[in-house]
C-alpha cells in the first residue's frame, strides 16, 4: 500500500518554467544526447528525477540541475502473473518482453511530477529529441493539461494520448489522480500512457490537445518543422544510438544546401 501522501504535491513552486526528465540505468547512457539536443535552444531549468540511476549519472545531471531521488519501491505494479493471460500476451506481442521491466520506471512516472517545482512544468522523455525552442510550447497552455494525440488511436471513441510530452500546471488535480490510477490500475493497463488517457476520460477534463510538432513521430514522416521528434521503442533508441537522431542529418542537409548554392 503506497502512503496518501505520495498523491499528493511534494514541494511549492519556486519557478514560473521549467522542465522534468527521468532516468534509470537501462536508459541513462540518453542523458547527455537528450541534454546536448535541449540546451542548444533553450535555457529553462530542469529537474532530473531519478527512477533508479548510477552514481556517476546521478553526480552528472546535478552539475546541471536539480536532481529529484525518487524512494519508490515498485511493488504496487502488478506482475505479469497477476494480469489476465490474454491481456499480457497482447501487450507483449505488440511491445515485446521488454515491457515488463519497463512498467517499474512507466509506472513510477507520475510520482516524479508531483515533485516539481515549477509553476508551468514541461515534462519530456529521454526519447524526444528537441529540435526547436520550447518558448511556443509553454505558451500553448491555455488549460491545466497540454498533450499530444496519439494519431493512430483516432478512429477510437475514448481518445489515446501520448505522454511522451506534457505541459501541466502546478496543482493540478489531473497529475494527482494519474498518480492514483497508476498505483491502482497497473493491473490494467500496459503503461502509463493509457492510465493518463482514461484518467482524463473519466473526469472530463479540460485539456490543450497539442500541435503534433510538439511530440512528432517518424512514423508519419520527416517534418523538418518538428520541434521535438519522439524516437519511440527499440528501434528509436537504436537509432539514436547509430545515428545521433535527427539534427546530425539535418545539419548535413543544411551544410549540402549552403555549398551548393555558392557553387
Amino acid at each position: 500500500m503506497i502512503d496518501c501522501n505520495r498523491f499528493q504535491w511534494q514541494t511549492a513552486p519556486t519557478e514560473k518554467r521549467g522542465v522534468i526528465c527521468g532516468a534509470e540505468r537501462g536508459q541513462e547512457w540518453l542523458l547527455p544526447w537528450w541534454w546536448e539536443r535541449y540546451t542548444e535552444k533553450n535555457r529553462y531549468p530542469v529537474t532530473f528525477v531519478d527512477f533508479g540511476m548510477s552514481d556517476e549519472m546521478r553526480t552528472w545531471c546535478k552539475e546541471r540541475g536539480d536532481v529529484v531521488e525518487l524512494h519508490l519501491d515498485s511493488d504496487f505494479i502488478a506482475p505479469r502473473a497477476e494480469i489476465d493471460p490474454e491481456l499480457a500476451k497482447q501487450w507483449e506481442a505488440f511491445y515485446g518482453w521488454t515491457l515488463w521491466k519497463a512498467r517499474k520506471t512507466w509506472f513510477r512516472k507520475p510520482f516524479g511530477l508531483l515533485h516539481s517545482r515549477y509553476q508551468q512544468t514541461l515534462w519530456v522523455d529521454l526519447d524526444c529529441e528537441v529540435l526547436g525552442s520550447l518558448e511556443g510550447l509553454f505558451n500553448e497552455a491555455k488549460e491545466e493539461l497540454a498533450i499530444v494525440r496519439e494519431e493512430k488511436a483516432e478512429h477510437l471513441f475514448q481518445p489515446v494520448y501520448n505522454g511522451g510530452v506534457i505541459l501541466f500546471e502546478h496543482g493540478t488535480p489531473l497529475i494527482q489522480e494519474w498518480t492514483r490510477a497508476a498505483a491502482t490500475k497497473s493491473h490494467l493497463f500496459w503503461g502509463d500512457d493509457p492510465v493518463l488517457s482514461d484518467v482524463i476520460h473519466q473526469m472530463d477534463a479540460k485539456i490543450v490537445e497539442l500541435p503534433e510538432i510538439y511530440n512528432w513521430r517518424l512514423a508519419r514522416g520527416l517534418n523538418l518543422n518538428a520541434v521535438i521528434v519522439h524516437w519511440v521503442g527499440s528501434g528509436g533508441k537504436s537509432y539514436i544510438r547509430k545515428h545521433g537522431g535527427l539534427k546530425p542529418a539535418i545539419d548535413a542537409f543544411y551544410q549540402a544546401s549552403r555549398i551548393s548554392s555558392r557553387s
